[in-house]
């Protein structure tokens, strides 16, 4: 029976409208799963009970996540925030480790987790961190921008070894990491591409966006195969 897998949605406050990209479902579908999209609420008992239906979580991409969860004020460099899935997100990310269903965050869904752990971010790196690589691409989501270094005695590295190359769509990156994470891969300029969980149960999260390849032939299918493994 395939596992049911819960991936969280974009909020537009503005337009009050909540959706998500086909890529995730496609990808997970591809690897065995049954995907289900949870709405946006900051209802707690909603929150529990979506824990009770999934048998895994992906934290998926998003708005930039706003400051005064990390304790900062905001940078003149932030782009949009979007607070209802800040806060939503950060619970049912909290909730999640707590129950120990895997979890799996995909770019912002990366720094959700770290966030949610106690770490901190990078709130601009073009402003904050001293790099000359791009990794916000001008290309389609299925080119790999950059390559990444990953470090031995990982999930990833068994997955991939010691080097990979990634598409990037981000200007927010992990700056403090949260204790009970591990970083496993670094960009050239040694901005944060992925941490793994130190601890019983499954936490993974990637800075890049591997649903966006999901049918192409240079794909992470091994990155969904194992998270479907893992919620099984």
């Amino acid at each position: 029976m395939r596992p049911i897998v819960g991936v969280t949605s974009f909020h537009d406050w503005k337009e009050e409208r909540i959706r998500q990209n086909e890529t995730y479902i496609k990808a997970i579908e591809k690897s065995g799963g049954a995907p289900i999209l949870l709405p946006v609420t900051d209802d707690e008992e909603v929150i529990d009970r979506f824990l009770d239906t999934i048998d895994g979580l992906i934290i998926s991409g998003g708005p930039d996540i706003g400051a005064n969860f990390f304790n900062e004020e905001p940078h003149k460099d932030v782009g949009g925030i979007a607070p209802l899935m800040d806060v939503f997100e950060l619970s049912l990310t909290r909730k999640t480790i707590e129950k120990n269903i895997p979890i799996f965050g995909i770019c912002r869904g990366l720094q959700v987790i770290n966030v949610a752990m106690g770490g901190t971010l990078y709130q601009d790196i073009y402003s904050q961190y001293d790099t000359v690589i791009q990794h916000r691409q001008k290309a389609p989501r299925s080119f790999t921008a950059h390559s990444i270094k990953i470090e031995e005695n990982s999930l990833l590295h068994s997955l991939y070894g010691k080097a990979l190359r990634v598409n990037t769509f981000h200007h927010q990156a992990i700056k403090d990491v949260a204790e009970g994470l591990r970083v496993v891969a670094y960009a050239p300029d040694g901005i944060i591409e992925a941490v793994e969980g130190i601890d019983e149960g499954f936490i993974m999260g990637v800075q890049w966006h591997p649903e966006g390849m999901w049918n192409s032939d240079y794909n992470y299918d091994q990155l969904f195969d194992e998270f479907i493994k893992k919620c099984n």
